[in-house]
């Protein structure tokens, strides 16, 4: 009844919950391109499509504004009390001095992982009078970082000096849970940590530790261990600000992830 069989397709389009591996790359004996709408290839056996010589295309960069400005956000939704806040009036309460929250400004701001989002976002940062940008990434030169605003530093010294810890790193078995109980207590108690990447780069049961013990002041979380679920204590914690993936979700972005990888397969097929 299908117009096509599937021998019949040389290239495959996927989002961010198709498992491209080697049970539905069996489905597809003649794919020669394998097209990612989005950033991340945690999705996607890299190392199945390369014994295949199928060529994995995604779209680095397309959703980069999006998720920084989300991150700035979040982070005066959090800093300002804003939500709460807005809750009181709601119900028909006035506004609580003891919710008066902090600014962006004078912030010491730590990104582990410095590609495209965390540039974008350092760019961002600068017109709120941060302190200063501090970043570890071990594959850009000091020199590099230091022209998007990015004084390059070693993840220890992020973990103890950041106010505020956006990371932005894939996940990989070397990232996975790079954030755990040990770097937790190490981080002020003050601090902030974001993650807009993947789930697996935290420990999540480690965070919601910290956040009850009051080891860090918050956490601000648009990705999960186990997506679409997620633990029922991030729901009770009233220090955890929550979204279901959608730091990368702006009409803008959308669009551009699905366009280019399309028009980088034209640029080569």
């Amino acid at each position: 009844k299908d117009k096509y069989k599937s021998e019949d397709i040389n290239a495959i389009f996927v989002r961010t919950y198709t498992k491209v591996n080697k049970e539905f790359l069996d489905r597809f004996p003649n794919v020669h391109y394998a097209l990612r709408a989005g950033v991340g290839l945690d999705n996607i056996d890299v190392k199945e499509c390369e014994r295949r010589d199928i060529k994995v295309i995604n779209a680095p960069g397309s959703n980069a504004n999006a998720v920084a400005e989300y991150v700035v956000g979040s982070l005066i939704l959090m800093l300002r009390n804003i939500i709460p806040q807005n809750e009181r009036l709601k119900k028909g309460h006035w506004r609580d001095r003891e919710l008066i929250g902090e600014e962006l400004a004078g912030k010491v701001i730590g990104l582990v992982g410095c590609g495209a989002v965390a540039q974008s976002l350092a760019k961002k940062l600068q017109g709120f009078d941060v302190d200063k940008i501090i970043g570890y990434d071990p594959f850009m030169s000091k020199e590099v970082l230091k022209k998007t605003g990015i004084t390059k530093a070693e993840l220890e010294e992020i973990i103890k000096k950041a106010d505020i810890i956006s990371l932005h790193v894939p996940l990989l078995p070397q990232t996975k849970h790079i954030f755990a109980s040990k770097e937790l207590k190490k981080m002020k108690n003050n601090a902030i940590l974001v993650n807009t990447s993947r789930g697996g780069i935290v420990n999540e049961a480690n965070l919601i530790q910290a956040l009850r013990e009051g080891e860090i002041k918050g956490a601000i979380l648009d990705v999960f261990e186990n997506e679409p679920e997620i633990r029922g204590e991030f729901e009770e914690l009233k220090n955890v600000f929550i979204t279901p993936h959608i730091a990368g979700l702006s009409r803008q972005a959308e669009k551009e992830m699905s366009v280019s990888p399309v028009k980088r397969l034209l640029n080569i097929a």
